[in-house]
């Protein structure tokens, strides 16, 4: 269960964040925890790939004004603390919960805020979420000796498909990066999206990226925001589809290879099942 330690809890109330904390969520790089006045302090536990808790913040000063839902406002943020490593981030929680259950309505929220998202100019640097041949072929060689051998086959078409989209130079554009519903905010019927947050994984990407872990909710959700997406603009419905499910796969092996990397997480069977389930969606 996520805490902090005497020492990241005597700094927090040093700076007027004060306990008690007690956990809210956790993920792959951090926990997060609600202070005794209702702040929110997101922990790093691992090092961050590309974006630190000072990048993720320049991506939600860049998208705040442009979204129709609330965006967290940063009141402190460091990176590289002898009592925080990996970074720490505190803001006052915002209004709402996590949506649990799809809906039409929450559906053309999540394709407005996504086409906002996409839209967002970025005038200044923002991370890179890199994606080529040669790393996804490292990807697969590397983490193909936890695969069943029965999906080797489809592993190596959907590297081939991959490899395929990637040499047409598809267009990029400013992303979440982690857009599925536990990122987001809502009223208490989660019908209405109010609030996106966390922001680690943003940065100049294929919109395939955050269409990818709609499915969480189900493919019939995922079907409805596509449409709602879609409305409106030149885009091919199906064909967008059809490359989402290439990132469907990409994403799960991205949490393979990190669990594999930082095995005290204790996420290698999680991560694993997911691959291969998500492999086999994809046969």
């Amino acid at each position: 269960m996520p805490r902090a330690n005497a020492g990241q809890t005597a700094w927090l109330e040093s700076r007027g964040v004060a306990g008690p904390f007690r956990p809210l969520a956790g993920g792959f790089r951090t926990e997060v925890l609600e202070s005794g006045s209702g702040l929110v302090v997101r922990i790093g536990k691992s090092p961050a790939d590309d974006n630190t808790f000072t990048t993720e913040r320049h991506v939600m000063d860049t998208v705040r004004s442009h979204l129709g839902v609330a965006v967290p406002r940063p009141t402190l943020v460091e990176d590289g603390l002898p009592e925080f490593p990996h970074g720490v981030m505190v803001y006052r929680k915002l209004p709402g919960v996590p949506p649990t259950a799809p809906s039409e309505a929450l559906a053309h929220g999540a394709a407005s805020v996504l086409r906002q998202f996409h839209a967002t100019a970025t005038g200044d640097p923002l991370p890179e979420r890199a994606v080529d041949g040669d790393s996804l072929a490292a990807l697969v060689r590397s983490r193909r000796p936890c695969l069943a051998r029965a999906h080797s086959r489809t592993t190596a078409r959907w590297l081939s498909d991959m490899t395929s989209f990637l040499a047409g130079n598809p267009p990029r554009c400013l992303i979440h990066g982690d857009f599925w519903h536990a990122n987001w905010l809502a009223t208490e019927d989660g019908r209405t999206l109010t609030g996106l947050l966390d922001f680690e994984r943003s940065g100049v990407g294929f919109l395939q990226e955050d269409l990818a872990p709609l499915r969480y909710l189900g493919e019939r959700f995922r079907a409805a925001v596509l449409d709602a997406y879609c409305e409106g603009s030149t885009r091919n419905r199906e064909l967008l589809l059809e490359q989402t499910r290439m990132f469907d796969v990409l994403r799960e092996l991205l949490g393979l290879d990190w669990a594999l990397r930082n095995p005290e997480a204790g996420e290698v069977d999680e991560a694993i099942a997911k691959v291969t389930g998500v492999l086999a969606s994809f046969e």
